[in-house]
């Protein structure tokens, strides 16, 4: 088993590796211990503290744990990282309490630009590819951002609650004979949300799908095509309703 094909599932499963080491690579992203120790002081120790002396030590302390830690950046209590060499951010971010950034697999790789804001109890997860979030992006709280495939969001782009932004896959099935969490997924090619758009709350983006830049996508829709540049979308599934710039013609007019 490579280490770009595990998943919890794999590590789980294998009983070539010790208790001890599926923990490693689950927790840290490597089976080595030293690593791990390191990973355990680190989150442990520094993770949980409260107020202005929390922000200030893991300002500093979580570089030795990162790929990357602009300055400025601000990581809230409870914030767990996985496979923290995989993970890059950028400048004056700002990480709400409960979040989890996950990098797992040999070519997962994580980065988050400049000035992004991630609010409280969202889960950010790269499985073996390459998530980008672009800089000055918002992400409301309780939102699931996943990748199974390439997986990017632009810049100053608005992520409401609650929202589900997924370039997994769909799960095959066609062998009815075996369970369908073995049969692996059907990948779309990613999804990528152009820069300046809206996605309103509860709204789910599934693999495959392209969002032009500066749409606008109403709450609780459901995106399974691509969507133009400058549209207002909504609807399960999400249809172009009108075109923003026709809204500026309008307000133009005499």
């Amino acid at each position: 088993m490579t280490e770009l094909d595990q998943n919890a599932q794999n590590i789980l499963g294998d009983d070539s590796m010790s208790d001890l080491r599926k923990y490693a690579l689950l927790a840290s992203g490597s089976p080595s211990i030293p690593s791990l120790i390191k990973y355990e002081l680190i989150t442990n120790l520094f993770g949980g503290v409260r107020g202005a002396l929390g922000f200030v030590l893991r300002k500093h302390i979580y570089r030795n744990l990162l790929s990357r830690l602009g300055g400025g950046a601000k990581i809230g209590r409870n914030v767990t990282f996985r496979g923290v060499k995989k993970i890059d951010i950028g400048k004056n971010v700002f990480i709400d309490e409960n979040v989890v950034i996950d990098a797992r697999g040999n070519a997962a790789r994580i980065i988050i630009h400049d000035n992004v804001l991630i609010a409280r109890n969202t889960i950010i997860r790269s499985r073996g590819e390459i998530l980008e979030i672009g800089r000055g992006t918002d992400i409301g709280n309780h939102c699931i951002i996943s990748t199974d495939s390439q997986l990017k969001v632009g810049e100053q782009v608005l992520i409401a609650a609650y929202t589900y932004l997924c370039a997994g896959g769909n799960h095959r099935h066609e062998d009815p004979t075996r369970p369908i969490i073995q049969q692996g997924f059907d990948k779309q090619g990613g999804c990528h949300i152009g820069d300046g758009c809206w996605i309103g709350a509860r709204t789910s983006v599934f693999d495959g799908v392209v969002i032009g830049e500066h749409t606008i996508v109403g709450a609780h829709s459901m995106v399974n095509k691509d969507l133009p540049a400058y549209a207002i979308c909504f609807g399960s599934p999400a249809e172009v309703k009108k075109d923003r710039r026709a809204e500026c013609s309008d307000a133009e007019a005499p």
